[in-house]
């Protein structure tokens, strides 16, 4: 089975199940600078109908979902 290297490791952040509030959220993601890719997964609760990325920054990825929507994030930061 193929291994990645601690420096790849080192730029992907994936996030504890988060729920929508309906306003932005902001999300640690401890990369040390902004996530050049930010990918959104669904995971359960009330239906999803709007995400909406706002500026992602060297501490936080910062995301709108509706409110009461389960969902995961995965931060990359290359």
């Amino acid at each position: 089975m193929p291994t990645l290297p601690d420096s790849l490791l080192n730029t992907v952040f994936i996030s504890t199940e988060q729920t929508g509030t309906g306003s932005a959220q902001n999300i640690a993601h401890g990369l040390a600078r902004a996530p050049s890719l930010v990918l959104f997964g669904f995971t359960g609760g009330t239906v999803v109908t709007s995400v909406v990325e706002g500026t992602h920054d060297a501490t936080n990825i910062i995301v709108t979902v509706t409110s009461g929507a389960k969902f995961k994030i995965l931060g990359w930061g290359y």
